[in-house]
């Protein structure tokens, strides 16, 4: 969103010798607002409506001004790897809608292990996942790749990976024939041996929603109301001294 403002809204009426200085005050002002937002009120606020939240999301706001501008343009990175930015994972939780497919979902579908239908969802609850979650309440991006590639692995493959001893299978694959009497409900497991250790994901047809817990405008312009008269004042100041 652009972010605009009117001068005597946020610091009332100015005199002749004041308006002469306000486009560069103004323009400084815009620019350090920018700054502020990027590094101090999104990550404040992040923490304040997310449930401990990554490192990329706290820095994931950008702003753009232009020297000389009084305007200033606020939006999200919208470029991170294989698409999984944060403009796109945080546009649900501000709109109340369907969440965001992830790489590991996106993965399973293009190795033809699930229906294009299906959603993988963390089983964070399992003790079998247990100790695959990172200090964000996430599962660990390490584990996600571990389970593609125990996906793919042959019986009899050797491998160095510390889940060597133990067999990851999906219900269904689709790359396998299904088997007749299976009493599994749909997802991922692993097992040891012949014992079942747990299930690791769960798979849905139903794309999951989130409440709305946000908006981006509420939060910009609260933000901007409370910094932005000041950063003005300061800025036209220091131009008439």
């Amino acid at each position: 969103m652009a972010i605009e403002f009117d001068v005597e809204n946020l610091i009332g009426k100015v005199d002749a010798i004041t308006a002469t200085q306000l486009p560069y005050a103004g323009s400084r002002a815009m620019n350090q607002l920018g700054w502020q937002l990027k590094s101090e009120a999104w990550p404040v606020f992040a923490k304040q409506r997310f449930d401990r939240p990554v490192p990329f999301t706290e820095s994931a706001l950008r702003y753009k001004h232009e020297k000389g501008s009084l305007s200033l343009l606020v939006e999200f990175n919208t470029e991170a790897p294989k698409g999984q930015d944060p403009a796109r994972y945080l546009f649900p939780t501000s709109t109340g809608s369907s969440i965001y497919i992830t790489r590991f979902t996106k993965a399973l579908r293009q190795k033809g292990i699930i229906p294009s239908s299906y959603v993988a969802i963390p089983n964070t609850r399992g003790r079998a996942l247990a100790g695959e979650i990172n200090q964000y309440g996430n599962v660990k991006p390490g584990f996600y790749q571990a389970v593609l590639k125990a996906l793919d692995r042959n019986a009899g493959d050797r491998t160095r990976s510390k889940y060597r001893d133990y067999r990851f299978f999906s219900v269904p694959d689709n790359r396998k024939p299904q088997r007749s009497g299976q009493r599994l409900k749909p997802g991922i497991y692993r097992a040891k041996g012949r014992a079942l250790d747990g299930l690791l994901f769960s798979y849905t047809q139903d794309t999951p929603s989130v409440p709305r817990i946000w908006d981006f405008e509420e939060f910009a312009t609260a933000a901007t109301n409370e910094r932005l008269p000041v950063l003005l004042n300061k800025y036209i100041a220091e131009a008439l001294r």
